[in-house]
Order: structure tokens, then C-alpha cells, then sequence
């Protein structure tokens, strides 16, 4: 049977090993000769030919596919299964999803487990703190609201209640001082402190008022602390200073031009001045002479009968004092 293709001396081999002379001839070779007829003798082997034909390569392939897409399934299972147990856990609160959990794992004639049930019961520790926080926060409150309120409860340190002061422009403003920090000062002429005559935002436990009137007055102060009690101050009148006409006397005759009109004056006084009048009233003056001394010289003045005063402007009340109206006949 196709004796030169199983030769492996024959010429036409190509390949294989070279045979020994004389080498005893193989009792099995006429069966194999049938059994691999068609792939021994044409210069490759039984592996070699697999490789060629390809179809190991085809198998390997396929199965590194086939393996390559087991894995990706079994990681996207994974995935899954991880997403949905942290997507459960999500859903319910911690103490439910413990319940969850364990509740397969017990046999159904089994009461609840000790574990369970402490988690069922501590559930609404959670909420049960706010209370307490709330409780724990009203200290801070009072504190945070004393810390705002550094200047402590209203009170009124000063002027005592009924004080009087007399009316003096020349020893600076009234002062008032309270404890309690910004708010209003109010004074009224009332003791229900209706109307309110003066109200004044201050800015701090303090306040310099400047000259108020004489008179009774009533006041307390407002803050975000509260309302101060009323206290009452009285301020009076202002002392008026010592003005004497010397000369001339009451109903006397005085040149128009050259007379003179003399007095004895006081202290804080910034200026004098002489005015005649020939009418009612002071409103207008028919002659006015000024000084800063004690004695006044007319000028000019028409005769007649007049009404003659001297007056004084007084540093203390801020105001023009005058003498009583005399009679006096200009010449």
C-alpha cells in the first residue's frame, strides 16, 4: 500500500529520521500504515499538522472567550448584588435593616432574639436627645444674653431721685448715668411721663444734657434690657447776678448828650447796656448804650419823658437781667 509514502529512506520523504541498513522491519508496521495513512509520511506529525489546520488554535480561542465572558459575569453579578444590599440598606434606618437582616437567619417558632430587641428599643434613643440638647442650650442662652447685657440689670446710678441743681451754663451740662448700655432717654414735666417733652437716643449708659429748663422734671430710660423706674430732678432758676443803679435816682434829669447813668455790677456778667424807652412795652427800645464797664455816657437823645432800665448779660443764665423801670427826664 503506497509503499514510497512510508519509506523513510525514500527519496521522495523530505524529512523524517534516517533509518540503519539492515534494521529489523517493525511487526506493527502494516497496521499502522492503515491507521495513519493520510497524516505520516508527508514530512510533519500528528501536532504539527493540528497547528497547521488550525484547529487548536480555534479551540483555544474560543475557550479564553469563553472563559473572558464567565468573568465578566460573574463580576456584574457581584455588582449587583453588591448594589442592591447597600441600596436596602439605604431604604431603611439602621435598627430596621438589622431586623431585616436577621429575621431569615431565626427559625420561626423562635421568639426574637435578645439582640433584636435592645435595636427595636434604642431606635427612638435618637430623637429622645433633642430635649436634652434644648435643655443643655438654655444655659448658653442666658449666658450669650448676659454676655450682650455686659452693662448688667437697668439701674440708674445718677442724679438721685429728687436731686435739684440750680441753672448754670458756666458748670457744663446735666449728667445722667445707668446701667443697661444703649437705648432712650425720655423726660416729661409729667409724673406719668405723658406727653413725653424730650427724647433722646443715646448710645451708650450716658448722657451730658445740655441746660435743660428750670422747672420740675421726670425721666427714666429704655433698653433691650427693659424700663427703668421714674425718677424726678429739679432744676431751678438761675442765680441772678447783683446790677444797682447808682445814679441818677428815679425821676431825676439827664442831659441828652453827656449824661451819664452809673451802677454796680457782679461777676460773670459779659456785658452792660442802658435803655430808654418812651413806649408800653421793651420790645423796642428808643435808645440802647452798651458797655463792659460800670458807667454809660448818653448821646444824642431827644428829650422828653422815658422809661430807663440797665441790664446785665448774665454768663450764668445766658440771658439779659435787668433792673426795675424807673422815670427819667432827658433834657
Amino acid at each position: 500500500m503506497n509503499q514510497s509514502q512510508n519509506n523513510p529512506t525514500g527519496q521522495g520523504g523530505g524529512g523524517g529520521f534516517p533509518s540503519q541498513p539492515g534494521a529489523p522491519s517493525n511487526p506493527f508496521t502494516a497496521d499502522l500504515k492503515g491507521e495513519f495513512a493520510s497524516n505520516f509520511g508527508t514530512n510533519t506529525n500528528a501536532m504539527s499538522q493540528i497547528f497547521k489546520e488550525g484547529s487548536y488554535a480555534n479551540s483555544n480561542r474560543s475557550r479564553y472567550i469563553l472563559l473572558g465572558v464567565l468573568l465578566v459575569a460573574v463580576a456584574a453579578t457581584a455588582y449587583l448584588y453588591i448594589a442592591t444590599e447597600a441600596h436596602d440598606e439605604n431604604e431603611f434606618p439602621a435598627s430596621e435593616s438589622a431586623e431585616v437582616a436577621k429575621a431569615p437567619a431565626k427559625p420561626a417558632e423562635e421568639k426574637p432574639a435578645p439582640q433584636a430587641a435592645a435595636v427595636a428599643s434604642t431606635a427612638p434613643a435618637a430623637p429622645a436627645k433633642a430635649p436634652a440638647a434644648a435643655a443643655e442650650s438654655a444655659p448658653a442662652a442666658a449666658a450669650t444674653a448676659a454676655t450682650e447685657g455686659a452693662a448688667g440689670p437697668l439701674s440708674i446710678n445718677f442724679p438721685e431721685d429728687g436731686a435739684s441743681i440750680s441753672y448754670d451754663e458756666t458748670v457744663g451740662p446735666a449728667r445722667f448715668s445707668w446701667n443697661g448700655g444703649a437705648g432712650t432717654l425720655e423726660l416729661s414735666r409729667n409724673a406719668s411721663m405723658k406727653p413725653i417733652d424730650v427724647k433722646i437716643p443715646v448710645k451708650k449708659g450716658a448722657y451730658s444734657l445740655h441746660q435743660p429748663a428750670p422747672g420740675t422734671w421726670y425721666w427714666h430710660v429704655k433698653t433691650a434690657s427693659g424700663k427703668s423706674g421714674i425718677r424726678s430732678f429739679t432744676v431751678d432758676a438761675p442765680v441772678r447776678r447783683k446790677l444797682t443803679v447808682t445814679a441818677p435816682a428815679a425821676g431825676a434829669a439827664l442831659a441828652g448828650s453827656g449824661g451819664q447813668v452809673s451802677w454796680t455790677g457782679d461777676s460773670k456778667v459779659t456785658y452792660y447796656r442802658v435803655e430808654l424807652s418812651n413806649a408800653k412795652d421793651w420790645a423796642n427800645p428808643a435808645y440802647k448804650f452798651a458797655t463792659a464797664g460800670s458807667v454809660a455816657t448818653l448821646q444824642g437823645v431827644t428829650p422828653g419823658a422815658y422809661k430807663m432800665r440797665v441790664g446785665a448779660f448774665s454768663e450764668i443764665s445766658g440771658r439779659w437781667e435787668y433792673t426795675t423801670p424807673v422815670d427819667v427826664t432827658i433834657q
